[in-house]
C-alpha cells in the first residue's frame, strides 16, 4: 500500500531550529531531571525580582507521563539527553510565574546540531508528552506545539503508537469505544466536502455513526497554502486522517480534527 501525500503543506517536517534563545531568557544549569516535565536548576546569571538562584521548573504546554507511568522513563532520559551538561535558558511565563506548587513555569531552550531548540517542543515532538493548554490565545507557542504532536501521532511516536497502523473505518467501526480519545490513522472514502461552522467537513462513506473529518487550517494558517487547497478534488477518494478519536456525543457522531495538511493524505491501493 502506497500513501500520496497531499500538496498543499509548507514542508515542516522536523523541529525547525531558532537563531537564538528568546531575549531575557535566563542562562541555567540543571542539577537534577525529576521528570519529563520538571527539573531543578540554578541560574548563572543574575534573576528578575521574585525568583532565587536555585529553583524547580514546570515546563509550559506540556504533560510528560508520572514516574511509574508508561513511557515516563523514555520522557526523562529525553528531558537529559538534550540539556546535561549543557548551559539551558529559561524563558519565564509572562502571564504567571509559578504554578499552584510554587514552581517556576517556563520554556527551556538549549543549543543543538541544527540550532536552538525548545526542549517542550522536542518533547512534543517525540511522543513523549502530551499538550496541555489551558487558553490557547495566551500561548505563543500553541500551534508549534500543536504542530509537534500532529507530526508525533502521525509517525505514531511514543504516546500515539495507535496510529502506527492505518485502519480502514469499518475496523474502527466495529469497535469503536476502543478508539476513542486515541491517537488513530483512518482510512475512508469521502462521500462529500462541505464548509459548517467548525471547518471544512470531509464526510465519510458508508460510515454506521456519520464519521467525519473536520479540517481547520485557520488556526494555523502560515502551516499551509491555502491557495492550494482543493478539497473538492478528493469526493470519491480515499484518505488517511491522522489524529486523536473524538466522539462527544451519539447524534454528532466520530470525528478527528485537522490542523496541519501531514493529517491528512491520499490512499492509494497497492
Amino acid at each position: 500500500m502506497r500513501i500520496a501525500v497531499l500538496i498543499v503543506a509548507l514542508g515542516f517536517l522536523a523541529l525547525a531550529g531558532f537563531g537564538a534563545p528568546p531575549e531575557g531568557a535566563l542562562p541555567a544549569r540543571i542539577t537534577r531531571w525529576l521528570d519529563g516535565d520538571t527539573c531543578d536548576l540554578r541560574f548563572t546569571g543574575p534573576v528578575p525580582e521574585g525568583v532565587t538562584p536555585n529553583e524547580r521548573v514546570r515546563l509550559l504546554g506540556i504533560d510528560a507521563p508520572e514516574v511509574g507511568e508508561p513511557l515516563a522513563e523514555e520522557a526523562t532520559r529525553l528531558l537529559r539527553a538534550l540539556t546535561l551538561g549543557k548551559p539551558v535558558y529559561v524563558e519565564l511565563n509572562p502571564r504567571e510565574l509559578r504554578d499552584t506548587h510554587r514552581r517556576l513555569l517556563g520554556y527551556l531552550w538549549v543549543e543543538g546540531d541544527e540550532g536552538w531548540v525548545m526542549v517542550n517542543e522536542a518533547l512534543l515532538r517525540a511522543g513523549l508528552a502530551r499538550l496541555l493548554v489551558y487558553y490557547p490565545e495566551r500561548e505563543p507557542y500553541y500551534c508549534r506545539f500543536l504542530h509537534a504532536v500532529a507530526l508525533a501521532q502521525a509517525e505514531g511516536l511514543g504516546l500515539w503508537g495507535t496510529a502506527a497502523m492505518p485502519r480502514f473505518l469499518w475496523e474502527i467501526e466495529a469497535d469503536p469505544v476502543r478508539y476513542v480519545t486515541q491517537a488513530v490513522a483512518v482510512v475512508f472514502e469521502v462521500s462529500r466536502v462541505g464548509l459548517e461552522p467548525q471547518g471544512w467537513v470531509l464526510w465519510a462513506s458508508g460510515s454506521r455513526y456519520g464519521f467525519r473529518a473536520v479540517l481547520q487550517p485557520e488556526l494555523c494558517r502560515t502551516f499551509w497554502r491555502l491557495e492550494e487547497l482543493d478539497l473538492g478534488r478528493l469526493v470519491g477518494k480515499k484518505v488517511v486522517v491522522r489524529g486523536e478519536l473524538a466522539w462527544d456525543s451519539l447524534r454528532n457522531g466520530p470525528r478527528v480534527t485537522i490542523h496541519f495538511p501531514e493529517q491528512l493524505q491520499i490512499w492509494e491501493e497497492p
